[in-house]
């Protein structure tokens, strides 16, 4: 269960995700001095439990022991995979920097007003897209009439609405329309901050910046493409998450969301939720690419979960 933890540290009041343990008993999975070190270590940053074994020096199966009792107890997650020597490595993260058990159900109940706070975490990755209440953006998405040099309609629209929601939530006011159509743009409302949905052929903002990219689409390959590792992602339930600065000017700040096909932007867009349910940190993290890839799990043709491939 997540709640959103209120902290008077002195300087005003910070917010934290935190996790809630529905059942009290999980905590006895942080109950060794090392199964406190491999979460203080996972808080760092997501990495595999041999790699935990030798930061800290402990034999690997000790790891394993605490990493299984930590991940059954909902205290960390896997965030991806990776082959090592032939084998398949967890990459674990913890799900939050807070963790409590609730013991009765006696809160005070909070209204609602303007001075609610984004979550830390989610104010991290939508910085500075929505700032103090306001979306501080422009929101671009593929027109959906055949268009552009490859002559394709966008088709992300409707997978869209939950991501719009989400943003909804910490928004107390707008002012004036923030999305607009990639033909409907104009040059100098590209030097703002920019939200950009779908991929090079359906969004034609996105091909204008598509080399500039970490992370781009190759059309040869039909692939996205990622310049730190040189791999090709070209199953179409694969997707991208990249927060760059914007090559239209360099003092705004651009998020792409997008896939191959229609099936990797609903991955991409589960994805954010999932990052953010989990509480992972975005603090340091002024730019940040990852590549995900969607799965249908209850087998009904549509893409319901997704796991990182690389970030």
């Amino acid at each position: 269960m997540q709640a959103t933890l209120i902290e008077n540290d002195g300087n005003g009041r910070v917010a934290y995700d935190s996790l809630i343990l529905s059942d009290p008993k999980a905590l006895s999975a942080l109950s060794s001095k090392l199964a406190l070190k491999i979460v203080k270590t996972l808080a760092e940053a997501p990495i595999s439990a041999i790699d935990i074994s030798r930061k800290l020096k402990i034999h690997e199966q000790k790891v394993y022991y605490h990493t299984k009792k930590l991940e059954k107890a909902g205290i960390i997650y896997t965030i991806s995979t990776e082959k090592r020597h032939g084998m398949t490595a967890k990459i674990y993260s913890v799900v939050s920097p807070v963790i409590a058990a609730k013991l009765h159900d006696r809160g005070m109940k909070i209204k609602d007003d303007d001075t609610f706070q984004m979550p830390v975490n989610i104010s991290e990755f939508f910085s500075p897209f929505v700032t103090d209440g306001k979306l501080n953006a422009k929101i671009i998405i593929g027109d959906p009439s055949p268009h552009g040099k490859y002559n394709i309609g966008g088709t992300e629209g409707s997978h869209t609405i939950d991501l719009m929601l989400l943003i909804g939530r910490f928004l107390k006011s707008l002012e004036k329309a923030n999305y607009k159509l990639d033909t409907e743009i104009r040059d100098h409302e590209l030097k703002d901050n920019l939200i950009l949905i779908g991929n090079n052929k359906t969004n034609a903002i996105i091909d204008k910046i598509n080399s500039h990219l970490p992370l781009y689409f190759d059309l040869e390959k039909n692939s996205i493409m990622s310049k730190s590792t040189g791999k090709s992602y070209k199953d179409d339930r694969c997707g991208l998450i990249v927060k760059y600065p914007n090559p239209f000017n360099k003092d705004k700040m651009i998020l792409v969301i997008g896939g191959i096909r229609t099936r990797g932007i609903r991955s991409a867009i589960i994805s954010i939720f999932k990052l953010l349910d989990n509480g992972l940190n975005f603090s340091n993290k002024g730019n940040f690419n990852f590549v995900v890839q969607g799965f249908d799990k209850d087998s009904d043709m549509i893409i319901d979960d997704a796991v990182i491939l690389e970030q």
